[in-house]
């Protein structure tokens, strides 16, 4: 933490590998759409994400979309792999190792019809907030929209002074120049502290199953989470606020299943939340009712409402696809009002259109007319609690997919290919929905094998099983490894049985394989 350049930010440890759904232009847009907002959609739009990461987000999206996408990460070694995937998929994303600061300062920027900033607003200064809000009133078109996610409060503030032992202790007190020793002093200063019966803990009495959770974490999302020098965290009202200069209105969560309300909210807090007649003051006091610690939400320049025609004629034009067996697909799902069975005579016949032709993506026009006699109304909140829930995913339209497919093709298949040395990218594009989409190193490696024309699951196990066996790893199965190449080859043969069985058909729905 001693580098000038990084302005407090935890750069000793690498960020994660991971994906977000939340910063693909055609979940964006469908989010908005459910709530009633136009969105800026065109095939030669220009997106940009501020601190992409290891740039797997960005890449997924800038191979799977049709537009361009700029990018900036200020870590250089995150910047550098990421440059690394998009000239393997040659996909023309234009990405940076710039500050916040040095980006705004650029000239060859082109107005942009989406920025996104995920995991990014929380964990920066205040003078750095003030830049994102400056690049976006200069560089967001009038109709375009802005994706935020932060730490957000009431429901950070009984864990916010445990988050500020952790960043204290690695600024004064550590020990160490190894970032996962820090890491760990650092948790186990807290632990000693809370075992010591502050007054803090008295009045806080989750705050050790919350420690323990911590401690279970990979330690590249806790470094990143809770040992930067700066943690703004805000209430919903504060950052409408803040992005008010940049003409921002607030228009949405990245969250579909906020729009079921039954989910989220007693009846009591239904009523009671009627009788707010202000937006701003209305959500803030859902965030209460649901004690809302991190919040996802889309911001408009210039908010266009739909009519109601409208919006039911773009719905309606929407294609959706299922992103896993039907028959996997959960019986209920969870919301902080509790639990909720999906029904069968609503959920059955919806994924049973889905999975039709080969799980091939369909339009809600054609799933209307598929699962008769269900209305409109109960097929979107079916269609939107699915999406919630990541079983379903809405499409791009057909065109699109046609410009990005060969693109797609290339980046998956050099993905695959890394497979063969590491599990940290677990994702893989897909033309149909604009986004990635989770496929496991195994998975991967099943697809190499097809690929090369093997068509036998257990000539797929074993090129997986001689992949792992040469860099000495074995299979877990339960809590305990698999310690000979019989045990590991019979799992392997199993998880490909299932992956014929199961998986392939989704993954060719997808374009995947």
């Amino acid at each position: 933490m001693s580098n000038a350049w990084n302005e407090g930010y935890f750069t000793d440890e690498g960020y994660t590998y991971s994906y977000s759904r939340e910063i693909n232009p055609v979940f964006q847009r469908y989010c908005l759409l459910l709530r009633g907002f136009a969105s800026l959609d065109s095939s030669d739009g220009y997106h940009c994400e501020l601190g992409f990461g290891q740039g797997v987000s960005i890449n997924i999206h800038a191979t799977a979309n049709p537009g361009t996408f700029v990018g900036t990460d200020f870590h250089p070694g995150q910047a550098a792999y990421a440059v690394e995937l998009a000239a393997a998929a040659n996909n023309g994303a234009r990405l940076y190792d710039d500050s916040f600061e040095q980006l705004l300062a650029r000239t060859d920027l082109p107005q942009f019809d989406s920025i996104s900033l995920h995991g990014i607003w929380t964990w920066v200064s205040r003078d750095n907030q003030k830049l994102i809000v400056e690049f976006t009133r200069r560089y967001l078109k009038p109709g375009g929209h802005l994706y935020v996610s932060y730490n957000s409060f009431p429901g950070w503030s009984p864990s916010a002074p445990l988050r500020q032992l952790f960043s204290l202790h690695d600024r004064f007190a550590n020990t160490s120049s190894r970032p996962d020793q820090r890491i760990d002093a650092a948790l186990q200063f807290s632990e000693a502290l809370l075992a010591a019966n502050p007054k803090y803990a008295a009045a806080a009495p989750s705050l050790g199953a919350r420690l323990q959770s911590i401690k279970g974490q990979d330690r590249q999302y806790v470094a990143h989470e809770y040992f930067n020098r700066d943690w703004n965290c805000m209430y919903f009202a504060d950052m409408v606020d803040a992005l008010a200069p940049a003409k921002l209105d607030y228009a949405t969560t990245a969250v579909p299943l906020d729009s079921v309300d039954p989910l989220n909210l007693s009846a009591e807090a239904m009523d009671f939340l009627e009788t707010i007649a202000h937006p701003v003051m209305r959500e803030q006091a859902r965030d209460y009712f649901v004690n809302q610690h991190f919040r996802r939400d889309l911001y408009v320049r210039g908010a266009n409402r739909l009519s109601a025609a409208e919006r039911r004629a773009q719905m309606l034009h929407t294609r959706f696809v299922l992103l896993q067996p039907a028959t996997s697909v959960p019986a209920a799902v969870t919301g902080p009002a509790g639990e909720a069975s999906l029904q069968v005579e609503i959920y059955g016949p919806v994924l049973d259109a889905l999975a039709d032709q080969a799980y091939a993506a369909k339009s809600m026009r054609q799933l209307l007319g598929a699962t008769a006699p269900l209305t409109f109304d109960d097929l979107e909140q079916a269609l939107a609690v699915l999406v919630g829930m990541g079983v379903v995913a809405p499409c791009q339209s057909e065109a699109s997919e046609s410009l990005v497919q060969d693109r797609c093709a290339a980046l998956n298949l050099q993905l695959c290919k890394r497979s063969l040395f590491t599990a940290k990218v677990q994702v893989l594009s897909s033309p149909v929905t604009g986004g990635g989409v989770t496929v496991s190193r195994f998975q991967q490696l099943f697809l190499i094998s097809i690929k090369q024309g093997r068509k036998l699951p257990a000539e797929w196990a074993q090129l997986a099983w001689g992949v792992i066996s040469e860099q000495n790893e074995v299979l877990i199965k339960g809590d305990q490894p698999l310690l000979t190449a019989e045990q590991n080859l019979a799992e392997l043969t199993e998880q490909a049985q299932a992956f014929a069985e199961q998986s392939l058909v989704v993954l060719r729905a997808l374009k995947i394989a």
